[in-house]
């Protein structure tokens, strides 16, 4: 049992590591198209992993600790309610993908379409905390005679959109040729894969 403990925190932290790089990259060359925050990025993918691995909550926990290390990496910080619907919480509610760990895990024939269903629906919960923080806190930089909520979607609209054709296509592939070592029912650790499968994409 504490075997079994040890090896879902190590793969945990190893996926949320991986998140982190892969959104700190794509943070690097998106400053220019997204200078208050946002990236395209496939950091999705290994927090969607945690979640089809081992459900929602863990899910929940490993987007809301990837958010947390994006604040030590240059986060736009004007208030506290602003940095936690910019940074833990839209991360976290990526975990809402672990709702349909079953179906991606057991329905080989339609697990496609359920990638992109969990993808879609934690995608979108990341979306309204994004516009709900563009709405409140940086309605002064829409440009004048914007009305803020149209703003705040036309900024986060192109980037969450964007990651979430990515990451929901890079999934596909990875659970289409990794299935058996992704899904928490195998022998396999999901670690041994990890360099393999990007290397692959």
């Amino acid at each position: 049992m504490q075997n079994s403990k040890t090896k879902k925190l190590v793969e945990i932290s190893i996926l949320v590591a991986l998140a982190f790089v892969l959104d700190y990259v794509a943070n690097i060359y998106s400053r220019w198209f997204w200078p208050f925050g946002g990236s395209i990025s496939i950091a999705l993918v290994p927090l969607a992993i945690i979640s089809f691995r081992y459900g929602w909550v863990a899910g929940f926990m490993g987007g809301f600790v990837m958010g947390l290390l994006q604040l030590l990496t240059g986060a736009y910080i004007m208030h506290p309610i602003q940095v936690l619907f910019d940074y833990p919480l839209p991360y976290a509610v990526l975990g809402f993908c672990g709702l349909f760990t079953k179906k991606v895990n057991n329905d080989i024939g339609d697990r496609s379409f359920y990638i992109f269903l969990a993808i879609g629906i934690g995608s979108i919960a990341r979306l309204i905390c994004h516009i709900i923080s563009g709405i409140v806190f940086f309605a002064d930089y829409a440009p004048e005679g914007m009305n803020p909520v149209i703003y705040s979607v036309v900024y986060n609209t192109p980037f969450v959109l964007a990651s979430y054709v990515l990451s929901a296509i890079v999934l596909t592939v990875l659970y289409s040729r990794y299935a058996n070592r992704l899904i928490l029912k195998s022998k396999e650790n999901v670690t041994s894969i990890v360099s393999d499968s990007m290397n692959s994409i």
